[in-house]
């Protein structure tokens, strides 16, 4: 299995304690980063912005601002 398939079966708590844990390779880290990224849309990698990420998919906000 390659690193991006075993990312993209992880869930998004389990991603950020990947992103966090220093013990972890470098590399590893960056896939999971990556693939963090790729869910939440670029937001920050906090899990107060993750929460408030999936509150704002929920009621159908776009999260831009003018």
């Amino acid at each position: 299995m390659t690193p991006t398939a075993y990312m993209e079966k992880q869930s998004v708590s389990r991603l950020c304690e990947m992103f966090h844990d220093e013990r972890l390779d470098y590399d590893i880290r960056a896939y999971a980063e990556v693939e963090l990224l790729r869910r939440i849309g670029g937001a920050g990698l906090g899990k107060k912005d993750i929460h408030a990420r999936r509150l704002g998919k929920a009621s159908g906000a776009t999260g831009k601002t003018d």
